[in-house]
């Protein structure tokens, strides 16, 4: 009972440890002999003491004066959230996470009064990598883009992802160092000058022999093109799966993307683990890591014995499987940012049955079939996109703890629930 209003009620929360934290927590987990559980019990820690050190009623601060700075899981009602990142904060530091040092960095942002994306200082980033000196980028560099969710005027964007590529640096290495911790600040100004200044974004990128494994168990693929790259129709490259069980899984794509599209190692993505979702097809691991300036056409092959019509799609982001979109298309709450709403296209005419969307960014997908699902949270709301219904999901501390160690798992779900109490009792929004 205690672990479902944890998983529900904490939805409004994203875990995003600060410094300290994590700094305590990693120098935990590196120590020789750390068991399985006990990394458990120490990230959902990290996750709790990252909750109470995140708010500034909490912890005692406050904002400077003349300046409204928001958190981006503040409320909901905030001038500026960040929705979701690539890489998930804490990936690769406290979950076992890959990635790849090739990586892009980027944030789902959202604003209620709009971003001026030809403002350089609209969104900023201070990468520090642990090799070279902390150094900034904006929307002068090039190696700084954005790509709008919806049709929105260039100087008043609400929902665009921000994107750093690395691999698009000419001066420094195009590559983060591998097995390397890696600390991104973010700061955001919306046209009403409200700020956004969250915690720096942590990740850790993968060491040598993990690199190595990826490219290991790879799908036979075949290339192909589908029409003159200059006729101005973006989508006119492809690949596709010509062996296996994942047969027929294709990509369609645009030639002038930075990064090219590709399929991954076969063993790359853990099997679906989500409650009352059944698999209804293969995993299918997709690289590289990044948001592409259009969006990128998948055809996921739906298993023989699957009606397509009941098959909605999972995603998984990096660190966990998400529920994307629903058996009619409609992209779920967690989808948000991943699958362009109303893209959806049944091919069940083909061997096998393909679901063609059309995602901003990559990782890993599957087919599925929901075991009770009727477009509904068990709050009552409609749990989709649509521009009003916002949720927010924070599973790395009901995730991180093992049920199996009762009297360590309860205790943590104690701390958990007064942490959660504290916060609705003690923090009240600025504005």
């Amino acid at each position: 009972m205690i672990r479902f209003v944890l998983k529900n009620g904490l939805k409004v929360i994203r875990c995003l440890p600060r410094r300290l934290v994590l700094r305590l927590v990693r120098r935990s987990l590196d120590e020789d002999g750390s068991s399985t559980e006990r990394k458990r019990v120490l990230a959902g820690l990290a996750c709790i003491l990252s909750l109470l050190l995140s708010f500034p009623a909490l912890s005692g601060g406050s904002p400077p004066d003349g300046v409204r700075i928001t958190h981006p899981f503040a409320v909901l009602s905030a001038p500026i959230e960040i929705r979701d990142s690539i890489p998930r904060d804490d990936a690769g530091i406290v979950n076992f996470a890959r990635v790849p040092d090739e990586t892009g960095f980027a944030v789902l942002i959202r604003s209620a009064h709009g971003i001026d994306t030809h403002a350089s200082d609209a969104v900023r980033f201070t990468i520090d990598d642990g090799l070279l000196p902390p150094y900034v980028r904006d929307l002068r560099s090039d190696t700084v883009r954005t790509v709008k969710l919806y049709e929105d005027p260039d100087e008043q964007v609400t929902v665009l992802w921000a994107v750093y590529d690395r691999f698009l640096e000419t001066y420094i290495p195009m590559t983060y160092p591998l097995n390397a911790v890696i600390y991104i600040k973010v700061e955001v100004r919306d046209i009403q000058n409200n700020i956004l200044q969250p915690p720096a974004f942590e990740f850790k990128i993968e060491n040598l022999a993990r690199k190595a494994a990826s490219r290991q168990n790879l799908p036979e693929t075949d290339e192909f093109y589908m029409i003159d790259p200059d006729s101005g129709d973006p989508y006119d490259a492809g690949i596709e799966i010509i062996d296996g069980e994942l047969t027929g899984a294709k990509v369609v794509y645009s030639s002038r993307e930075p990064l090219t599209p590709a399929f991954g190692s076969l063993d790359g993505i853990e099997e679906i683990n989500l409650d009352g979702i059944l698999a209804a097809g293969q995993p299918v691991n997709l690289i590289p890591h990044t948001v592409f300036d259009a969006p990128v056409k998948l055809f996921i092959p739906v298993a023989d014995d699957v009606d397509i019509t009941t098959a909605g799609l999972a995603y998984n982001d990096g660190t966990q499987w998400l529920a994307a979109a629903d058996p009619d298309g409609s992209v779920l709450s967690d989808g948000e940012g991943w699958m362009v709403p109303g893209s959806r296209v049944n091919h069940a005419e083909t061997r096998p049955a393909l679901i063609e969307v059309q995602v901003y960014h990559f990782s890993g997908t599957q087919a599925v079939v929901f075991a009770a699902f009727d477009g509904t949270s068990e709050e009552g709301e409609k749990d989709r996109t649509d521009g009003t219904h916002v949720s927010v999901n924070a599973n790395c501390f009901i995730n991180s703890v093992s049920t199996d160690s009762e009297p360590v798992f309860w205790f943590i779900v104690v701390i958990g629930v007064v942490a959660f109490i504290s916060f609705l009792n003690r923090f009240s929004p600025p504005y």
